[in-house]
């Protein structure tokens, strides 16, 4: 399961990249976050586009979620674009868009059947050094009243050098990668009136760089997607 991000801006930074006004959420710029610490996150959302939200976590908690966060969030860290329309934890917020903020973001590739050896690589923007995922958002209300603010990155089908760094399941030709949008089609994702299979693969194409993040694990070159 993807789960690994990079945010090396600070909230000042990301709001004049993404033209918005950065809001009083407290959240940390940090080299490796993983979706199953929950911590808090900037996201700009569809319902707020000119606004920086720092206050949503990772791990969508459905808006009519009956149990605990905790008993759902380390499930929805994901969403597949094939099953937004079709699976529950998306249902209710398939027309919640949002753009996630990452300077990149990691994957492995096993270098051995068994994956007892690894390389770890870290996936940027060819263009961007501030780039955006798509991503889905949610707000939970607990039984205190009190709401929870959080938000699912969305994945689509593995590119040529994502298929070949996401290489963990080859034996059933099954590889995955976050949605990683281009500059120029930020507000075409948060516009639900757009489907959202357009920002699928192969129909749409990141501008994908992914080079070995552990120095002296590798030799493999940098790989242009």
């Amino acid at each position: 399961m993807f789960s690994r991000i990079q945010l090396l801006a600070d909230p000042q930074t990301i709001a004049e990249r993404f033209d918005v006004i950065a809001d009083t959420g407290t959240f940390l710029p940090s080299n490796e976050i993983t979706g199953f610490d929950h911590a808090l996150h900037p996201v700009i959302t569809n319902n707020n586009s000119g606004l920086l939200c720092g206050n949503y976590r990772w791990g969508l908690v459905p808006p009519d979620w009956k149990k605990r966060p905790a008993d759902i969030w380390n499930h929805t860290i994901s969403a597949k674009l094939e099953y937004i329309g079709r699976r529950y934890a998306w249902q209710k917020v398939s027309l919640n868009r949002c753009l996630v903020p990452v300077t990149g973001y990691f994957e492995y590739h096993w270098n051995d059947p068994k994956g007892k050896s690894k390389t770890k690589y870290i996936m940027t923007d060819a263009a961007e050094t501030l780039f955006a995922l798509a991503g889905l958002f949610s707000v939970w209300i607990d039984l205190e009243g009190k709401p929870l603010h959080t938000f699912a990155i969305c994945t689509t089908e593995a590119n040529e050098t994502m298929t070949f760094v996401h290489n963990k399941d080859v034996k059933r030709n099954y590889h995955r990668m976050p949605v990683m949008l281009n500059k120029a089609d930020e507000k075409d994702w948060l516009d639900p009136s757009i489907p959202y299979m357009d920002f699928s693969f192969p129909n749409y194409k990141p501008n994908l760089i992914a080079t070995v993040a552990d120095v002296g694990t590798a030799t493999q070159p940098t790989l242009f997607g």
